[in-house]
């Protein structure tokens, strides 16, 4: 921690007077709220332009390394000193844009695979006559839920750190959370309250609801991975099979593919293609799981 707020000082002092994020990055902020990145939007900005900076001159520094021990032409050489120091800048300004999103969006997947059985519990708790705010402090020390746990936790603060009236630190959460389906219970719940209305019967309803969705979702998924699986075994099985076939018999007589031995190519795909492709493969799988 004392090395990311020191970081953080050298990147405001650098690079904090140079930047706009406001007018440059106006929803990157929502993005580093949403993901729980408490950071303020200034500070991240003047950390990727630091971080992109370091990382310009390091791979710069490498480069000329690599070029003084490797001769090459001189369109290599140039390719080579101009290409790599950019792509690492750019890559690594891009890693502190995309990767508020990307958290952001793992949290609401996970928040969604855990809501419908958040929410019923919530109904039991609820109905058993317990005050709704007890019940956020019951349902964040069921740690199972994940990030739901931590969420009902943040409103537990508000209210008993922050003085904040149940239904303002719901509706505070309710703004920060990334899921739209855990937004819109926890504003059903504040109207609810503020209304005087029946929340047993509301949170009952959500439940049903939520259950019911998971159910069509999970028959959704299971569906669509069949298809995968078809595909997986028609491109990373079969195909595999016939192409090292034909390039066995090719082997016999001889001759380069793209500068490589027939012998070379099928070592090449079978101990580097084909564990990137499956790694590829599970990666995907794993990215379009409904709980990921």
């Amino acid at each position: 921690m004392r090395l990311l707020h020191l970081y953080k000082r050298i990147a405001l002092v650098f690079f904090g007077g140079m930047v706009q994020p406001e007018r440059y990055f106006p929803s990157l902020a929502r993005s580093l709220m949403k993901a729980d990145i408490r950071i303020l939007l200034k500070t991240w900005v003047a950390m990727a332009i630091l971080t992109a900076f370091i990382m310009f001159i390091g791979t710069l520094i490498g480069v000329l390394v690599y070029i003084a021990l490797v001769p090459l032409d001189l369109i290599t050489f140039m390719i080579v000193l101009v290409m790599l120091p950019l792509l690492a800048t750019v890559g690594s300004f891009l890693f502190f844009i995309l990767y508020p999103i990307q958290r952001a969006n793992t949290i609401r997947r996970q928040i969604e695979n855990d809501l419908p059985f958040a929410t019923t519990h919530m109904s039991a708790i609820v109905s058993s006559g317990i005050p709704p705010e007890f019940m956020f402090g019951l349902l964040a020390n069921y740690k199972e839920y994940g990030i739901i746990s931590r969420q009902a936790e943040l409103i537990v603060r508000n209210m008993k750190t922050f003085g904040m009236s149940s239904i303002s630190a719901i509706n505070n959460i309710a703004k920060r959370t990334p899921s739209p389906e855990f937004r819109q219970l926890l504003t059903g719940i504040s109207a609810t309250i503020e209304k005087g209305g029946n929340l047993t019967d509301y949170l009952r309803q959500m439940a049903d609801t939520a259950l019911f969705d998971y159910r069509i979702k999970r028959e959704k998924y299971l569906k669509t991975l069949s298809t995968y699986a078809d595909i997986y075994t028609a491109l990373l099985v079969a195909a595999p099979l016939m192409l090292l076939a034909v390039l066995g018999i090719m082997s016999i007589i001889g001759g380069t593919v793209l500068g490589l031995t027939i012998n070379e190519l099928i070592t090449v795909i079978t101990f580097i293609g084909l564990p990137v492709l499956n790694i590829l493969f599970l990666a995907f799988i794993h990215i379009t799981y409904p709980g990921a």
